[in-house]
C-alpha cells in the first residue's frame, strides 16, 4: 500500500510540474504590433486597433487607456487578447533634405570691340 501511495504521489508531481511548465510557455508569448486606434472604451477596458487593414479587439486595464485618442498611431504589446502595454508609435524622423544651393553666377566677360 505504501508503494502505491508513493507511486501516485510521484505521478501527480510530474503531471503538476508539466502542466505548470506548459502554462508558463503559453503565457510568455508577447507580440509587439503597431497600428491605429479605431475605438476604445476606457471604462470597460476595451480597445480596437487597426493593423494591416484588420481590426484587432483587446482587453486592457482601464488606466492603460488614459490619454489615448482616436486615430492615434500606437505601438502595443499583447499576449493573446490582452493588452500588456501601449505607447505612441515612434514616427521616423523626416529625411533631411539638403538646402537648395544656387549655382555661382557666371562672370560676364566684357566685350571688346
Amino acid at each position: 500500500m505504501k508503494k502505491l501511495a508513493i507511486l501516485m504521489s510521484v505521478v501527480m508531481l510530474v503531471a503538476f510540474t508539466a502542466g505548470v511548465s506548459l502554462a508558463a510557455k503559453k503565457a510568455a508569448k508577447v507580440e509587439v504590433l503597431t497600428g491605429e486606434v479605431v475605438k476604445f472604451d476606457a471604462k470597460k477596458g476595451n480597445l480596437v486597433i487597426k493593423i494591416n487593414g484588420k481590426n484587432l479587439t483587446l482587453k486592457a486595464e482601464p488606466q492603460m487607456l488614459a490619454g489615448i485618442t482616436l486615430g492615434e498611431k500606437v505601438t502595443i504589446e499583447k499576449s493573446g487578447k490582452t493588452l500588456k502595454s501601449i505607447k505612441p508609435a515612434e514616427v521616423p524622423a523626416a529625411a533631411e533634405v539638403p538646402a537648395a544651393t544656387e549655382a555661382p553666377a557666371e562672370e560676364e566677360t566684357p566685350k571688346t570691340e
